[in-house]
């Protein structure tokens, strides 16, 4: 567990920071790919999670070559086998791993995962509901202790109907159904963009896909020859670049590959009275000139409304650098709302939260009033097990009148390639490791 030490003296940052590939439009997107003989991924991450995943797929391919130079992931020669384990070290690293269980699976007559795929923890995921759902398909599981061990001796098209949309179960059902020869349809998918990436790379596949979230369905094959692919820019680090250059009362561009496609957040930027120019592949937020952002009242959940991993700097924002009493929240994870207490002791005291179950978790709302400190304290950051509560708490140490120290930066790289960098190259004064 290492640690990272941040020093800001209150300047606004500016600049402009290109987006890497997206950590859920990759994996997502190589649920599918993965089914291919070779295949070619361009603009993919380089983080924790994608490094997880290309351990994964070396399991079931002979050549696996990974350029960080250009960004490029090429993949070939698939290989048979009687048995692939997913070790515990590599499980721990990544909830992506569910992704690849497909094409694990069609590639091996039995996978063996050595405790269930993690990453972050913000609460309990429903991974029975996605075992349950890939046997509709024919996948065969059974327990060990904590071993899972799955196999797929024959796959059966299926009809699968989310109740709720679901981002994990709609990857794993999609991967499934194009794995899977003969029809099959997913209903109540979740419309999250990297959901449709993932369709849209089934059809550089070749595969025949009728419909779209969250109604669609597929005409599998027993298996793909080649996919060339680009993956699309990764929106919560574009969000998390503009959320700095506000809180410092500075302006930032964020550029990407491809369309960013967060529309809720723009709305917001512009509902607060940013300074918002939206172009095709980029977007400018600047900090109005009034001097003050307005209060929001933001209702958070699964898209396409506003998104849940965005909530941290959202209420951050809010709390910080607006005038009036505000609101976050609605179907979010009380965990998403981690780093309020952590930030307390640093003197934020305008964010309290209201707790409530629905559909059998605990989920948040914070009230929001302006902050009784325009800028924090410096001091300890602590941990945050959420990566976007972890950046975050980074960001908020740009607030802070003294040097502040982020405990565990685990949860940072497994979903930023280099956040530090990043914010290095907009103006912050000095961001490291800590000593």
């Amino acid at each position: 567990m290492a640690g990272i030490r941040v020093e800001h003296d209150g300047a606004p940052l500016h600049g402009t920071v290109r987006l890497d590939g997206g950590r859920r439009a990759f994996a997502h997107s190589l649920a599918c790919a993965a089914l291919c003989d070779r295949g070619r991924l361009t603009e993919v991450p380089d983080h924790v999670d994608a490094r997880a995943l290309r351990a994964a797929l070396a399991l079931v391919f002979s050549h696996v070559r990974y350029d960080r130079a250009v960004r490029e992931l090429t993949f070939s020669g698939p290989v048979r086998r009687d048995r692939v384990i997913v070790s515990a070290g590599l499980a721990e690293r990544s909830r992506n791993l569910f992704c690849l269980l497909p094409a694990l699976l069609v590639r091996a007559a039995e996978v063996v995962v050595e405790g269930a795929p993690q990453g972050c923890w913000i609460g309990a995921r429903p991974a029975d509901r996605h075992l349950a759902m890939l046997a509709r398909f024919g996948v065969r599981t059974r327990f060990a202790g904590t071993t899972t061990v799955l196999s797929w001796p024959r796959r059966v098209p299926a009809r699968v109907v989310f109740e709720r949309p679901t981002v994990a179960g709609t990857v794993l059902a999609l991967a499934a159904a194009a794995a899977t020869p003969g029809r099959s349809t997913v209903l109540g998918a979740s419309v999250e963009p990297s959901c449709g990436e993932q369709l849209a790379c089934l059809r550089a596949m070749g595969a025949r896909v009728e419909g779209d979230p969250p109604g669609v369905e597929i005409a599998g094959a027993g298996g793909y020859a080649r996919v060339g692919w680009a993956i699309a820019p990764d929106r919560a680090h574009a969000v998390t670049y503009l959320t700095a250059g506000l809180l410092t009362r500075g302006e930032v561009t964020v550029t990407g590959s491809g369309p960013l496609r967060i529309p809720r957040f723009v709305e917001f930027l512009r509902d607060v009275g940013a300074r918002v120019t939206e172009r095709s592949h980029s977007l400018t937020a600047g900090f109005p000139a009034a001097g003050a952002l307005r209060p929001a009242r933001v209702r958070a959940g699964a898209e396409p409304g506003f998104s849940g991993d965005w909530v941290a700097f959202a209420s951050l924002l809010l709390a910080m650098r607006s005038r009036g009493g505000s609101t976050v929240g609605g179907d979010v994870p009380v965990r998403r709302f981690d780093y309020v207490g952590n930030l307390a002791p640093l003197g934020l005291d305008g964010v309290r939260l209201r707790t409530a179950e629905r559909y059998g978790r605990a989920v948040a709302l914070a009230d929001i009033r302006p902050n009784s400190r325009a800028a924090l304290r410096g001091g300890d950051l602590g941990g945050c097990a959420d990566s976007r509560g972890s950046a975050a708490l980074l960001l908020a140490a740009l607030t802070a009148e003294g040097p502040c120290v982020l405990r565990d930066d685990f949860p940072l790289r497994r979903g930023y390639t280099d956040l530090p960098r990043g914010l290095t190259g907009l103006g912050v004064k000095w961001i490291g490791d800590a000593p």
